[in-house]
C-alpha cells in the first residue's frame, strides 16, 4: 500500500468524525444551548451565588465572557448523548420554524425570569406560532428524541455535568475567582 493510500485510509474516518462534530456544533448553535449554559454560569457570578467557591469576580468581565467560547463544550456534551443519527434528526426539528420558534421562546421565557440583569439576548419581534408550529413542538418534544433532549438524559449526563463545571471554572479564572 502505498503512504497516499494509507493516508487516505486514515483521513476517512477523520472526515466523517470532523462531519459528526460540525453537525453536533450547529445543533449547539440552533438549540442554542452554549448560550443558554454561559447565560446561566454569567448570572450565578452576577448575584453572587458561586462568591463562595470561587471567590468575587469583576461583573463588567463576567458580561464581557462570550458564549461562543464555549460551542465546542456545548458540542461534546451532545455528542457524548446523541448518536449521529440523533443529531441529524435533531438538527432537522431545531432548523425548522417550530423548532425556531420553540428556541426563541425558550429564550424569551429564560430571559423573562431573570429579569433585567438577564445576560441572554433579546428576541426580536412577537411571538407568534402557528397551530401547525405548536402541533410539531408537541410532537417532537414528546418523541423518544425529543425527551432525551429536553430531559435529564442531557441536562444531567456527566458530559453535561462536566462543561458546566468548565464554564464556572474558566470565568472565575478569567474574572477574578479564587
Amino acid at each position: 500500500m502505498t503512504l497516499f493510500a494509507a493516508l487516505a485510509l486514515f483521513a476517512m474516518p477523520l472526515a466523517a468524525l470532523a462531519a459528526e462534530g460540525d453537525d453536533a456544533r450547529a445543533l449547539a448553535r440552533a438549540m442554542r444551548s452554549d448560550e443558554i449554559a454561559v447565560a446561566g454560569a454569567k448570572r450565578a457570578f452576577l448575584t453572587g451565588a458561586l462568591d463562595e467557591r470561587y471567590g468575587k469576580t469583576r461583573a463588567a468581565c463576567v458580561r464581557k465572557v462570550d458564549y461562543a467560547d464555549f460551542t465546542a463544550g456545548s458540542a461534546q456534551v451532545i455528542g457524548s448523548v446523541l448518536t449521529p443519527q440523533e443529531i441529524a434528526a435533531a438538527l432537522g426539528f431545531f432548523r425548522s420554524d417550530a423548532g425556531v420558534k420553540y428556541v426563541e421562546g425558550l429564550v424569551r421565557r429564560l430571559r423573562a425570569s431573570q429579569g433585567e440583569e438577564s445576560t441572554l439576548p433579546k428576541v426580536a419581534g412577537k411571538e407568534e406560532i402557528s397551530p401547525a408550529q405548536v402541533a410539531a413542538i408537541a410532537d417532537f418534544s414528546s418523541s423518544n428524541l425529543g425527551r432525551k433532549i429536553m430531559g435529564k438524559e442531557m441536562a444531567e449526563s456527566p458530559a453535561a455535568l462536566a462543561f458546566g463545571r468548565q464554564i464556572m471554572d474558566s470565568i472565575a479564572a478569567k474574572c477574578g475567582g479564587r
